[in-house]
């Protein structure tokens, strides 16, 4: 019998899914409407998303039948827009976050009406503060934006924004230090911040050299680390985002540059470019004490097809003509994890120990490879993205695709990695960029699995900061875009121990940091 023939027995009388998010909280959060259960939205993601396989002569049915069978197991989970709006709202997308296609010269109503068009529609927005000359009047008023946004019934879920600034804006210090004042820090904030540094400025605050900014002034080394670890020790603000690392794995630079990135940092993205996840639930692949790296397969190979189809529904229902040409011509998805801690602990495993680390890499090495298999696969099929012959796929500088093969796993040999970059050559890739890490939010909450690739909320405080650094390291060899994980560190930590993770973070080939600590801020969750 398959799951999608049990959840019919479990429920003949309606109700909720066993061992799922009760609908009532469901309804709450506006993840499934008023009078529809989990199972109706499954099935009506199901539906509006295998009906994209009449484009392909596809069997409509049965990838129909798949879904549910792939949803009702746990073993995977779409992000919140895939699952509140696909086949339940006429012209809104399933993308998660945008850069939005706005002007800050622009009159702020009219950025006000685009900002409120996309959260409405479940996407959180991206935004580069180099491009106004007021950046933190600007920022300000963008995240009254999102705050009344938040209080409209018609808006589905609580998105989030994100704010980058280069190092080198003569705005820079002021930036960093906007949320220091406690009063400030501990308003409602609907807006991360992040530093934007290029590899020239880690180099010289590594060396403890000076900074020139872009109007000739030059600050310390020493003084931007005691600003950055400063601020993030009182408001968790701003992160760190290492942007020609996230430029250099861009595939298609002709298609734009990365100019800002995901709300939560996992993705850089283009002017106009968005996104869509989904995520594979690793605590459902173990069996007798081993990870069941066949079912993951199977798993990995599903997921990319079910997003392929998201892309293909978003360019049919997108309104924006230039957010529907940068997804033909890159097709990009984020294919991202759940459960990573669930599964360390069925093979009784500490988050951060050597082992967990080690497996971690493994795993991710596993993920991408055959998600590179299946984008192939599906370009034979399909046809590879619009810009593929423009991309760095079709040359030999693909600093992606090297940078990944030059890893060599138990699970992906470099052999393997050097045949697959060869066929991809020979017969192209459905997408330009296939693994992404995003923070799972409400989507791992909804099948009761543990958030990406944090370990368990309660446990959280008992990972060291090296040993978080340590798993985000090994897992970024691994992964196109980036990751969003949090180092959570203790109440007791000094400024000084956050300069030392900035540092760290820099010499490991992060792409990013951000770093809380604990009741920095007076809003933060409960520990359970």
């Amino acid at each position: 019998m398959t799951n999608f023939e049990r959840v019919n027995e479990l429920e003949i009388n309606g109700g909720n899914l066993p061992g799922f998010l009760d609908n009532e909280t469901l309804r709450k959060w506006k993840i499934i409407g008023e009078k529809e259960t989990l199972k109706d939205a499954f099935a009506r993601v199901a539906k509006s998303i295998a009906s994209l396989e009449d484009d392909y002569d596809g069997d409509i049915a049965g990838f129909e039948a798949n879904i549910m069978d792939q949803l009702l197991s746990k073993k995977i989970i779409p992000s919140t827009p895939i699952l509140m709006n696909a086949g339940r709202f006429k012209n809104v997308t399933l993308s998660a976050c945008i850069v939005p296609l706005i002007e800050f010269k622009d009159d702020w109503s009219k950025i006000k009406t685009k900002v409120d068009e996309l959260h409405l529609q479940g996407m959180g927005t991206g935004f580069n503060f180099d491009e106004t000359d007021n950046p933190i009047y600007m920022i300000k008023f963008l995240n009254q934006v999102g705050i009344d946004g938040q209080k409209d019934e018609r808006q589905l879920r609580p998105v989030g924004n994100i704010g980058t600034m280069s190092l080198g804006n003569p705005k820079i210090i002021e930036f960093i230090n906007l949320k220091d004042d406690a009063e400030i820090r501990n308003e409602d904030w609907v807006f991360n911040l992040s530093v934007s540094i290029n590899n020239e400025q880690i180099d010289k605050i590594l060396n403890k050299d000076d900074i020139t900014l872009a109007d000739g002034r030059k600050i310390s080394a020493d003084e931007i680390l005691d600003n950055l670890a400063k601020a993030m020790w009182l408001s968790g603000d701003p992160g760190l985002v290492f942007m020609d690392r996230v430029k250099a794995d861009n595939t298609v630079p002709s298609a734009g540059e990365s100019i800002s990135m995901a709300p939560c940092g996992e993705i850089g993205l283009a002017r106009g470019e968005s996104c869509q996840f989904s995520y594979i639930n690793l605590g459902k692949f173990v069996n007798n004490g081993e990870v069941n790296y066949k079912e993951l397969g199977d798993t990995i190979n599903f997921s990319i097809h079910f997003l392929d189809n998201v892309v293909d529904y978003n360019i049919k229902n997108s309104s924006n003509a230039e957010s529907v040409s940068m997804m033909r011509n890159k097709r990009k998805i984020g294919l991202g994890i759940c459960g990573f801690d669930d599964l360390l602990k069925n093979l009784s495993l500490r988050y951060g120990s050597e082992e967990s680390i080690e497996l971690a890499g493994e795993l991710l090495s596993f993920i991408n490879y055959h998600s590179k298999r299946s984008s192939v696969e599906l370009a034979k099929q399909r046809g590879a993205f619009k810009m593929f012959n423009e991309s760095q796929f079709v040359g030999e500088n693909n600093h992606l695709m090297n940078r990944i093969a030059s890893e060599q796993t138990k699970t992906v040999s470099k052999n393997e990695w050097a045949d697959l970059i060869k066929e991809i050559k020979e017969n192209g890739i459905r997408h330009c960029a296939t693994i992404s890490l995003p923070p799972t939010g409400r989507s791992s909450q909804i099948i009761g699995a543990s958030q990406s690739i944090e370990p368990n909320f309660k446990d959280f405080l008992k990972v060291t900061s090296h040993e978080q650094i340590s798993v985000i390291a090994e897992i970024q060899k691994f992964v196109d875009e980036s990751i969003s994980k949090t180092i959570n560190v203790k109440n007791e930590t000094t400024i000084d121990e956050i300069k030392q993770m900035l540092l760290d973070s820099m010499s490991q080939r992060l792409k990013g940091i951000t770093i809380y600590r604990d009741g920095s801020r007076s809003n933060q969750p409960e520990k359970m």
